[in-house]
């Protein structure tokens, strides 16, 4: 159970990181606008990805 809960919050920062990156338009360096919205949309999918993998791995441990 805890190691669902933190798999959800990690997606919750990788979402949050998406978010970031769409916003200041930098990661680790000043990004282009392409470059931005590319690998913003890419964190934040794999932030929504990671938290359905967490909730769906949670729904399975109940079937036990």
């Amino acid at each position: 159970m805890i190691k669902v809960v933190a798999y959800i919050i990690i997606g919750f920062l990788y979402a949050c990181i998406g978010g970031l990156v769409l916003w200041k338009k930098w990661f680790l360096y000043e990004l282009s606008p392409k470059a931005a919205l590319s690998l913003g949309i890419l964190f934040i999918v794999y932030g929504i990805f990671r938290i359905y993998r967490a909730i769906r791995s949670l729904e399975y441990e109940d079937e036990d």
